[in-house]
Parts: structure tokens; C-alpha cells; sequence
């Protein structure tokens, strides 16, 4: 009877196989396989609770059935139980210390429970004891990718390929380790031999399609896309979906040149600079031969991406114009929009994903609460869920309503702003990472505003102003954006009670030299460009036992960093890197260095106001871009002007001459220390106030019946 049962079951019939296996339970109440069987099949039906009864049978009549409890534990991880299941495995594991499905198992579930390690102590077993262990092999190599030990991954998988060669997941995954290395030709061949041995795998089809996207061969690559989606559309949209995490969920226009783009934009992020040139020219070729387009370029993260890139101002703008166009396109705008032309309180709503520790959650703490109650409602709308700090609480409690929209979809979140009757709208992040444009370009509320969180045009005629300041949007610059321009005297907002630590620092302890001047830039990583770092290492150089203090974003980071320095003849330990601190001593890091060195193509914002508001001078030098110019706004509004280069050689120059004139860098200093309070950008309730009135200004054109124009805000002064 049990014969013919675990035939069925191995043929995956297993409501036909519990038919018999019921029956025979009940004849030989005391056969712990029968049980077993009928567990196995319980749970083939997703019978879990059943299956786990018929297992611990099996196992209270023989204890020692090794495939009885390798079954139980199975059974607790599908039923969340995790910890349960190691425990059955450990168990096991003392019965049967060399089983490697057991130790397989083991491996797999503490994956599930974050323990990454662990898990890779026991494939690493499993492989020890059977060395051909194919699932061993393969479950090694894709968590070997997940630690990053890439070269180690591809050893694995090319052990795993040569051993299963007609083996399709064996090549699939010797082409996912050449991907994570960037080894495009080769892992298309790989997925090609994947795609050869099963013709219907919409994975391997799929996987191809990446890596001739990256091989920039992007007619082939759609091709291999089309395949896929054909085979299979629902493992299609789930390698959109990976792919996306892949891209770190920038990834909205599925397209070869968008995933070309994207990913090697990432590379940027730990400075791997080896196809800067190369990158940037097929960045403005792809923006510009598609631009206008049906099948123009339309991804939103590229647009931000673009403000750390040496691309024009031309580029850059077609490519806002199509994100704005598709996004215009994929949406249904309210049919009628009826609001009163308020003369009462205006009700301000801001939107944005930022409202928990970020840049843009911390300069705007006080913002939502400062607002005058007798002129201004203010409400917030949140587009990822708080993350539990006293940040969120602050602008929570500041708004007089507060709504969590990242539950709903673009639709609903937009019907909410519209029944709250909102008069102006205010976009805090643009295209950035986690933003809803789709929301605004539904136009739930008659004025929508970009302000702070994102420097440069959206392209886009659902926004009608953006804030800025004459110094980062110059009168004569203005035809660059689709917006009007709000032009406020100084455009940026910090908050002027953050605090600094009082804990006494040393540089050792820091990894600084006692002695030697220490330039600093605590920037992005993203930002920094091979530009940059060439100035950089020449000052290195120009100035004997300096260093240069970075933010360590990544150990990938670092390694790039050092690398560069040793290419330009700089030893790499003139290099250091601070980690990432709380707040209040990440301030008071900055009393440890003599000079901020700022990043040309795309500016430090909120870091600049830091430095300066922790007593440290920043140097820049302006572009010809919103996001270049952004540092020269923050020096004009704390009065040092003579901080801002007018060209590379000036930046260059002006920072040896500090550096090698301590007195200078004195006078500075103590110029910075009188103008610190006495300057609009660190006065909140000033900024506050010229915000406001630019509120007012807006609302009395758009009263008037008058379309938007861009207007100047003059200087709102407290005490």
C-alpha cells in the first residue's frame, strides 16, 4: 500500500496518495513511514496543520526518522515557526551530523531569520560532506552574492556549472555571479546556455535581456524581454520587480537604456569612477537621441541622477520634459475641480516621503509648527511610514493635520488632498527617490509648489512655482524651468535648534592627525567626481601633512577612494573616513576640521548649513545648474561671499592659500561666528515668515484670476 502512495506523491498526485495512506493509518496505527507519507502529502496540499500532526506521529513512534523531521521542519518554516524548525533540525543534525538535505534545510532557514552567516556555515558543510551537492551549491552562490564576496559566488557557480553542466540553474546562476561582477559578455552567454537548455524558462530570457541592456546591444535586449513576458508575464512582472531592487527601487520606465543608465549611475555611488567618461557621453547621447520620442527616455530617478553628471542643461531639461510627459500620460486628472477662492486661512499641505531622519525631515523640523495659525492651516502628507524618531514626532505634532499616505495608491492619496480643500501644495521631493509626482500631476489642489527637496525643473505643467533665491536660480536662468519662479531672499531652511554635542572630541580618536590641516567633505559619495578628487589630490599634495575627510558611505567606497589617491600619487592613508553618528555628534565632528571642500557638479545643501552652523567655512564653486549653485546660495546668506570661487583654478587656489595662512582662516572663522546669528539662514522664523509671503503672493495672482508669475519676496526680519 505505501509503495503506491509515495508514487503518486512523487508524481504529485497527493489528494489521490492521502486516499490510501488515510486508510493505511488506520490499519498500522504504529508505521511511522505511513505517517510520514501522509504528512508528506498534507503538506503537498498546503495542509500544514494537518501535516504537522501526522509528522509528530511519525516521529513519537521512531524518533530517529531522519526524513520525518527533516519534514517537520519544512512544515514549521511554512507555518512562520521558525525558530521551531532550527530546533527540529538541530535535533536532527545530532542524529545525522553529515545528511545534507539536513544541513541544507538548516541553512536555508536561517537565512530566513537574517542569520546570513550561519547559514553559510552550513552549505559550507553540506558541500564539505558531499562535494557535488548540487542544491548546496547553488543555495551557496546566491547568498554569496548577497554578502557582496562576489569573486567567491563566481567560484562557486563555475564549480556548480562544470559539475551540472546540462543543468539550467547551474547556468543561470554562474550568469547572476558574472552580472553582480559586471561581467556582461560572459553572463550573457551563461543565461544564453540557460535559455538554450530550457527554451521556456522566462527567468533565463529575462536575466539576458539585462545583460545585453548593459552591453548597450538594447534591440536585442528588448527582444529578450518580449520573449519573456511572452513565456511567462507574471515571472516577467516579478523580474521587473527585482530588477527594480536591483536599481534600489529607482526603477519606474522599464527599458535596455534606462537599465543601462541606472545601473551604471550606481557605480557612482561608491565611486567607481573607470567609465566616468565614457558614461557621460552615452548619458547625453541616450537623453537626446530619444528625446520626443514615443519611446523617449521617461525615468524619474534619472533626472535627479543628472544633477551630479557634467551633462547640459539641455539634456538634463528634455529629460524632465518626458518624465513629466509620461507621467501626464499614465494618469486620469480630476474631471472638474471646484474650489472656493479662499479669503480666509490658506490651507498649506506638504507633501512628501521625507519626514522621518533625512536631510529634508531634519532642515524642516520647526517649518510645520512656526507657520502663523491666524493666516495659515498646515497639513502634511506622508509618503513612507514614519520611522519612530523624535524628527517625525516634531512635524507631526507642527501640522494641524497629519496624514499617512503610503498606504494608498496615487488615486486615493490625491482624493484625499482634494477633500481636504488644500489651496497650495507643496512638493518636497520632486523626482527623488520614494516621490509621487503622479499625485500632483492629478492636480488635487488649484497651486502645487516645489521647494527644497529637489534641484531642478520637473519639466512638468502640474507645478506652477518653484522657491529659490536669485544666487541658485539667477533672473536670466529662469527659462530653464517650466515652473515660475518664487524668488525668496534666501531659499534654503534650517532649523536653528538643532544641537550640537558638547562632548569633548580629540582628532585621534577620530582616525585625524593631531597635526596638519584637514580638509573635509562629508557630501554623498555620489557627488564627489573624478573632477573633484583630481583638485583634491593636488591640494594633498600642495600642502605637506594634510589629509582629507570623507563620508564613508560603503567599504566599496573606500577601496575606490584609495585607489584613486594611489593613482594620482597621493598615498591612500592620507584618506580618511568617518562613519555615520547621530546627529548632534556628527555637528560636532566638524570642529575638527579646517575647511569644507564642496563638490562642483552637485552641491552639499543641508551638509553646507551644517558645517557653517558648526563654525566650519565651506568652499565652493557655482555651475550653471540649480543643484551647483545651491552652496553659493547658503555663503551669500551667512555673508561670506569670498567663499565662492569663479572657476576651478580659483576654488583651487583660494583653498591653498587658506590653508597655508592660518591667519586668514582665523579672520573667517570669526567672521562666520558674528554672522551666525545674524544671518536669514539661520533664522528660522524669518525664513518662515518669507516663505509665507510667498504663499500669499501666489494665492492673491491665483484670486485674481491671473496665471502664474514668477515675483520677489522682500526680507521678512524678526528679532
Amino acid at each position: 500500500m505505501l509503495n503506491p502512495a509515495a508514487q503518486l506523491l512523487e508524481q504529485g498526485k497527493a489528494q489521490q496518495a492521502l486516499t490510501l495512506l488515510a486508510g493505511q493509518c488506520e490499519v498500522t496505527p504504529h508505521d511511522a513511514h505511513a505517517w510520514f507519507l501522509l504528512g508528506a502529502c498534507n503538506h503537498q496540499i498546503n495542509k500544514l496543520e494537518d501535516a504537522l500532526h501526522a509528522l509528530e506521529r511519525a516521529l513519537s513512534i521512531e524518533p530517529r526518522h531522519i526524513q520525518a523531521r527533516c519534514a517537520k521542519g519544512a512544515v514549521l518554516c511554512d507555518l512562520g515557526r521558525l525558530q521551531e524548525a532550527l530546533h527540529v533540525y538541530r535535533k536532527a543534525l545530532h542524529l545525522s551530523p553529515t545528511d545534507g538535505q539536513l544541513l541544507l534545510n538548516m541553512g536555508i532557514v536561517l537565512e530566513q531569520t537574517g542569520d546570513l552567516h550561519a547559514a553559510l556555515e552550513r552549505y559550507d558543510l553540506a558541500l564539505e560532506h558531499h562535494p557535488g551537492f548540487a542544491s548546496a551549491l547553488q543555495n551557496r552562490g546566491v547568498l554569496l552574492i548577497r554578502l557582496g564576496r562576489l569573486e567567491e559566488a563566481l567560484g562557486n557557480n563555475i564549480r556548480m556549472a562544470n559539475a551540472h553542466p546540462a543543468w539550467e540553474h547551474a547556468q543561470f546562476n554562474l550568469g547572476e555571479a558574472l552580472l553582480a561582477l559586471g561581467r556582461w559578455e560572459q553572463a550573457h552567454a551563461a543565461y544564453a546556455r540557460a535559455a538554450a537548455i530550457n527554451p521556456r524558462s522566462a527567468k533565463a530570457h529575462f536575466a539576458a535581456g539585462l545583460a545585453l541592456s548593459m552591453l548597450k546591444r538594447f534591440d536585442q535586449a528588448r527582444q529578450a524581454f518580449s520573449a519573456a513576458r511572452e513565456i511567462d508575464p507574471a515571472v516577467f512582472d516579478q523580474c521587473i520587480k527585482n530588477a527594480a531592487a536591483l536599481t534600489e527601487g529607482e526603477l519606474r520606465d522599464f527599458s535596455p537604456e534606462v537599465i543601462y543608465l541606472l545601473k551604471e549611475a550606481m557605480r557612482l555611488d561608491c565611486c567607481d569612477w573607470e567609465y566616468w567618461d565614457r558614461f557621460v557621453r552615452d548619458f547625453e547621447y541616450l537623453i537626446i537621441s530619444k528625446a520626443g520620442q514615443h519611446v523617449s527616455i521617461a525615468e524619474p530617478a534619472l533626472v535627479f541622477r543628472a544633477c551630479a553628471l557634467p551633462v547640459s542643461n539641455s539634456t538634463s531639461r528634455a529629460l524632465a520634459r518626458s518624465v513629466a510627459a509620461r507621467i501626464a500620460e499614465s494618469i486620469v486628472p480630476f474631471s472638474s475641480f471646484i474650489h472656493d477662492k479662499n479669503a480666509g486661512k490658506l490651507r498649506i499641505g506638504y507633501v512628501s516621503p521625507d519626514f522621518r531622519v533625512h536631510p529634508i525631515g531634519t532642515v524642516t523640523r520647526q517649518l510645520y509648527a512656526l507657520h502663523d495659525r491666524e493666516r495659515f492651516e498646515v497639513y502634511g502628507y506622508s509618503l513612507q511610514p514614519g520611522d519612530g524618531s523624535t524628527i517625525r514626532r516634531d512635524i507631526e505634532n507642527g501640522c494641524d493635520c497629519f496624514r499617512e499616505l503610503s498606504g494608498l495608491d496615487d488615486r486615493a492619496a490625491a482624493e484625499i488632498i482634494h477633500r481636504d480643500d488644500i489651496d497650495i501644495l507643496v512638493d518636497l521631493a520632486g523626482y527623488t527617490r520614494f516621490s509621487r509626482p503622479e499625485i500632483f500631476a492629478m492636480r488635487p489642489a488649484p497651486l502645487q509648489v516645489g521647494y527644497l527637496g529637489f534641484l531642478h525643473t520637473m519639466g512638468a505643467n502640474f507645478i506652477d512655482y518653484v522657491i529659490a533665491d536669485p544666487v541658485i536660480v539667477p533672473p536670466d536662468e529662469a527659462v530653464s524651468f517650466t515652473e515660475q519662479i518664487a524668488w525668496l531672499p534666501s531659499y534654503f531652511m534650517f532649523d536653528d535648534q538643532q544641537q550640537i554635542s558638547a562632548q569633548k572630541l580629540t582628532r585621534e580618536e577620530l582616525g585625524l592627525p593631531a597635526q596638519g590641516f584637514v580638509f573635509c567633505c562629508h557630501n554623498s559619495n555620489y557627488k564627489i567626481s573624478p573632477v573633484d578628487f583630481d583638485i583634491w589630490m593636488r591640494l594633498l599634495q600642495r600642502v605637506p601633512g594634510s589629509v582629507l575627510w570623507l563620508y564613508k558611505g560603503s567599504e566599496a567606497v573606500v577601496a575606490n577612494l584609495r585607489k584613486e589617491a594611489q593613482a594620482r600619487g597621493v598615498n591612500p592613508d592620507r584618506l580618511v573616513f568617518a562613519n555615520r553618528v547621530a546627529n548632534d555628534a556628527y555637528l560636532a565632528r566638524y570642529r575638527m576640521a579646517d575647511m569644507f571642500l564642496d563638490t562642483a557638479c552637485y552641491n552639499a545643501q543641508t551638509t553646507a548649513a551644517e558645517a557653517l552652523w558648526a563654525g566650519l567655512p565651506v568652499l565652493t564653486c557655482p555651475g550653471k545648474t540649480m543643484a551647483s549653485r545651491v552652496a553659493s546660495g547658503v555663503l551669500n546668506s551667512v555673508g561670506l561671499e569670498e567663499l565662492v570661487a569663479h572657476s576651478p583654478q580659483q576654488y583651487e587656489e583660494r583653498a591653498y592659500q587658506l590653508a597655508t595662512h592660518p591667519e586668514a582662516l582665523v579672520l573667517l572663522r570669526e567672521k562666520l561666528a558674528r554672522n551666525r546669528f545674524a544671518s536669514p539662514l539661520f533664522d528660522t522664523g524669518r525664513q518662515v515668515r518669507n516663505l509665507e509671503e510667498a504663499y500669499q503672493m501666489m494665492w492673491q495672482r491665483y484670486r485674481a484670476g491671473l496665471a502664474p508669475e514668477s515675483f520677489r519676496v522682500t526680507d521678512n526680519v524678526t528679532h
